[in-house]
Order: structure tokens, then C-alpha cells, then sequence
């Protein structure tokens, strides 16, 4: 009887810890949410505008780690290479398609630019500055459409390597919407995976493979940390700049500088890149804590 005592009591005492420890997660978890609710300043050194040369209504901008380069999409449908000091490099047109994004794979060095739209990834020779191939997105998910026809569109895109996937990574888009109601349109960022690899098609569809919701508006400009695997997001009009992690998890809010920010990148060196709508590339020394 004594021992089936001690036994209970050791039970109950394992419990209560397993208790304990399981409450002060929940608290935990619930205080880095509040926390990631919450913006605090963005924290940075201003290194200033760039822009050497006239980009009329930026809406996207990409760091190219193979040419040591950033190359800038406008609302016109032209695409400008320029270097990290602003000077004009090269500039191509790009049908007058309605670009709101641009990225980079950083492997093979191929741009990517999203078609507002046409829900379209097109696959641009940074070389030529030509369009080789086009992706539609399928504006549906398990039946659910989340991209819709003649709404606000897609604002934003990156693209995430991953050298385990078929086609090399995936591509991140954000929908942009101004309106937060249950029956709106939706503020969502989007996984796409892309036939990159297995197709030689010149048209090809790109497939939502999962989303998240976002609780603010106005999604204009994506980029990705490779240091914290993480995606960066921005709102133009509430002047954000949020992290997110790609289990959906938001870490941070931040306060954004600068005014209608309409695309961000990093360069792995240190620096952030945000361009705006007015025609200026914002160059800062990142100094998040990553």
C-alpha cells in the first residue's frame, strides 16, 4: 500500500509539471503574438534615394546576386537594371504588360515579373531583357477561388529556393484588396508552384499550393530573408513592414519610412531596397536582429 502511495504521488506531482510547463507555453505563444501585433520602428540607417535616373511609378524591385545588380519594374511595363548606386544600366519593354512585382532566382539567374491582371509570372531573360516563358496562376484552391477575375489583383512576388523541390523553389504572391470584410476580396499571400523545371512549354500554369490571411490591407511589395527564412511583406498604405514566417507565423511589425512603398528586397549584404511609387529607390542598412 505504501508504494502504491508513493507511485500516486509521483504521478500527480508529474502531472502538475506537465501542467505547469504546458501553461507557461500557451502564455508564451500568447505573448509573442501580442507582441508580433504590435509595430515598433523599423530599425535601419537611411542611406537615401539612389535613383539616378527617371523610373516613372517603380511597383517592384529585385536584388540579382549573380550580376550584383537590382532591376526595377514600372507601371508602364519597362524594366530597368540598374546598379546598388542607382546608375542606369539598361532598360527593356516588356510589351506594356501591367508589372506589379519582380524577382530572382538566385540559381539560375532567371527574372521573374507578375502581371497584375492576368494573374501571369513571366520569365525574363536578364541578358535580353525578353519574355522566354509565361506561367498563368490558377486562381483557385480546393475549389475556393482566392484570386478574383477583375479584382485588385496581385501586387507582389518572390521567389523562395529550395534545392530539395522538383522545380527548384517556389514562388510567393500577395493579393492585394483594401477592404478587410468577410465578404470581400481577400488580403492573402499565396504559395505557387511553377513547372520551372519539368516543362519547356511556353505557356504553363502556376498551382496555389497553400495561403495565409493577413489582418491588414493593401499587400504591394514581397521580398525573402535567406538569414531568417522568412518572407518580408509591405503595405503601402498602413506603412508596414511585416515578417512572416512560411509556417504563417507573424514575428514582427514594423513601421515603415518612406511613403507609397510599392516594392522591397534585400541584398544578403546588410541592405534593403524599397521602391516607390514616386519614382525613388530607398537604399537602408538593415538593422534588424535576425
Amino acid at each position: 500500500m505504501r508504494y502504491y502511495k508513493i507511485i500516486v504521488l509521483f504521478g500527480f506531482l508529474g502531472i502538475s509539471v506537465c501542467m505547469f510547463y504546458f501553461l507557461m507555453k500557451m502564455e508564451e505563444s500568447e505573448r509573442k503574438k501580442k507582441a508580433a501585433s504590435i509595430p515598433i520602428e523599423l530599425p535601419y540607417t537611411w542611406i537615401g534615394n539612389i535613383s539616378k535616373t527617371s523610373i516613372a511609378e517603380p511597383s517592384g524591385v529585385t536584388y540579382h546576386p549573380l550580376r550584383k545588380t537590382l532591376f526595377v519594374v514600372d507601371d508602364g511595363g519597362f524594366l530597368h537594371e540598374i546598379s546598388p548606386d542607382g546608375v542606369s544600366i539598361k532598360k527593356g519593354d516588356l510589351q506594356g504588360r501591367d508589372l506589379e512585382g519582380i524577382t530572382t532566382n538566385p540559381k539560375t539567374g532567371w527574372l521573374y515579373a507578375v502581371v497584375e491582371d492576368d494573374e501571369a509570372i513571366l520569365e525574363i531573360n536578364p541578358d535580353t531583357l525578353t519574355i522566354r516563358r509565361e506561367f498563368k496562376i490558377n486562381r483557385t484552391f480546393e475549389g475556393k477561388t482566392l484570386l478574383e477575375k477583375g479584382g485588385m489583383g496581385v501586387e507582389a512576388i518572390v521567389f523562395v529556393p529550395d534545392s530539395s523541390h522538383a522545380e527548384g523553389g517556389t514562388f510567393w504572391i500577395g493579393n492585394q484588396t483594401f477592404n478587410l470584410k468577410p465578404s470581400g476580396e481577400l488580403s492573402i499571400v499565396c504559395e505557387v508552384e511553377v513547372p520551372l523545371n519539368s516543362s519547356d512549354a511556353e505557356t504553363a500554369e502556376g498551382t496555389i499550393i497553400r495561403y495565409y490571411k493577413m489582418d491588414f490591407i493593401d499587400i504591394s511589395g514581397l521580398g525573402y530573408d535567406t538569414q531568417s527564412d522568412s518572407l518580408v511583406l509591405i503595405s503601402d498604405t498602413t506603412n508596414l513592414l511585416v515578417e512572416l514566417k512560411r509556417d504563417g507565423n507573424l514575428i514582427h511589425r514594423y513601421l515603415l519610412p518612406g511613403d507609397d512603398q510599392e516594392g522591397v528586397t534585400l541584398d544578403g549584404l546588410g541592405y534593403m531596397y524599397i521602391a516607390q511609387e514616386n519614382g525613388q529607390i530607398i537604399k537602408l542598412a538593415d538593422r534588424r536582429l535576425r
